[in-house]
């Protein structure tokens, strides 16, 4: 990526992080809390990968972003359905310029194409030997955290 462009996108992402912290915070319904926290770990995780640490936000995608989507399911499975909906013309602004800004960052990303670089062929055993040889405690907290998920998901499913 050039790095001329790496400070205007993570000014862009900071911005969007904000405003979906205060939206956690100022929901007064849950789930919509909960999606706007799993949002702003995309965000977060989106940063990071910006910074050059992809495992972690590998690992923050998989481990926070999949807890806030577990809090949206247990939610809605023991407290039911929410109320009847309110029309309210700034949640409708903030999605429209959300689904803006998100356009921008495409245009932005599909400019970067022309400094695209083929990478380097790798082969799947030297992957292999990497991930099993520098990374086997990260990806065994992972497949603990995902084995968790899933088992909360099929007692969640169970209950009803």
């Amino acid at each position: 990526m050039i790095d001329i462009y790496k400070p205007l996108i993570a000014g862009i992402l900071a911005a969007f992080m904000v405003l979906t912290s205060y939206l956690v915070v100022r929901s007064r319904d849950l789930v919509y809390a909960s999606g706007s926290l799993a949002v702003l770990g995309v965000l977060n995780a989106a940063l990071l990968a910006l910074l050059g640490y992809g495992i972690v936000a590998v690992f923050l995608v998989v481990v926070y972003v999949g807890a806030a989507v577990m809090f949206i399911i247990v939610a809605v499975s023991m407290l039911g359905g929410g109320g009847p909906e309110r029309w309210q013309p700034e949640k409708g602004a903030f999605a429209a310029a959300s689904a803006l800004a998100v356009l921008l960052i495409v245009v932005l990303a599909s400019s970067l194409y022309t400094a695209y670089t083929q990478p380097e062929s790798i082969s799947l055993k030297s992957v292999s030997g990497i991930l099993v040889g520098k990374y086997l405690p990260v990806l065994g907290v992972i497949f603990v955290a995902l084995a968790a998920t899933l088992i909360e998901a099929i007692a969640i499913a169970r209950k009803r």
